[in-house]
């Protein structure tokens, strides 16, 4: 997969008349979203993450756009999604691509998730075993993966809480078949060989050849996703500021993201796309 160094984005505020121009002249768009601190801002508990109405409606109208295929990719798993985002001809990629809408053949579908649950469930044990009395992260079952958040604990508590967290892994990594990633105020256990960027690019790949891919997404497993697509397309990180990433062009919130998402909505009306 290509890469592109990482460096300080450029603010897309400054570039995008040249990203227009660019989008009017694509044949199709491809447009891939993170979900959380993306489209809707990081929430305390997952589940107040919640869409705004503008933000559906703007998905509404760009997922029935003709020569738009839109996509969201999220660490979420689908049931969540489609609760967030009944939207009928969204595509949705749960679990980092484990759980895709409509399906797609991808590495991804070829992974025993009965051994994934297996390793999760010896991971939950054993993260029980050592807290011996103590504070639990907050634990976020999602069936075919579990997220550990320290989101709203005191500094001194989070560290001890991942470092708990991390030793248990070890100790029921081999044979598992899962890996352990970080995110803000996070760590993830998912299954090895699933990361957005394979499963988006399988999504284009069988969804919408050959169109101008638009890739957005705010958190350190979007990486992926912007090295996926480091030498086509246009990728964005969302509140990154200056900070190191693979994405070209970055947007300070969720919500210059959706003002922008309008805005290639009429870019594509207006050359007669929709």
């Amino acid at each position: 997969m290509a890469t592109r160094s990482k460096k300080s984005p450029t603010d897309l505020a400054s570039v995008k008349g040249r990203l227009h121009t660019r989008i009017a002249k694509a044949p199709s768009l491809f447009i891939a979203l993170d979900y959380d601190g993306t489209l809707v801002p990081i929430a305390e508990r997952p589940e107040l993450a919640k869409p705004t109405e503008e933000t559906v409606k703007i998905l509404q109208t760009l997922s029935t756009t003709s020569g738009v295929c839109l996509a969201v990719v999220s660490g979420r798993n689908l049931e969540i999604l489609r609760g967030f985002l009944p939207i009928p001809n969204l595509v949705l990629a749960g679990l980092h691509g484990l759980e895709v809408w409509p399906l797609v053949d991808r590495p991804a579908s070829r992974i025993d998730v009965h051994v994934v649950r297996a390793g999760l469930d010896r991971l939950i044990e054993a993260v029980k075993e050592k807290v011996e009395g103590g504070q639990l992260p907050r634990i976020e079952d999602k069936r075919h993966g579990v997220s550990f958040h320290f989101r709203g604990e005191n500094p001194p508590v989070a560290t001890k809480m991942r470092s708990l967290v991390t030793a248990a892994f070890r100790e029921i990594e081999e044979g598992s078949g899962l890996i352990l990633v970080a995110g803000k105020q996070v760590l993830e256990a998912r299954p090895e060989g699933v990361d957005k960027g394979t499963s988006t690019l399988a999504i284009q790949d069988q969804l919408a050849p050959g169109s101008l891919p638009i890739i957005v997404g705010d958190d350190i497993t979007d990486e992926d996703l912007f090295d996926a697509y480091a030498k086509k397309g246009i990728t964005v990180r969302v509140g990154g500021g200056t900070k190191k990433t693979s994405a070209r062009y970055a947007l300070k919130k969720p919500a210059d993201l959706v003002a922008w998402l309008g805005e290639i909505e009429a870019v594509w009306r207006e050359r007669g796309g929709g």
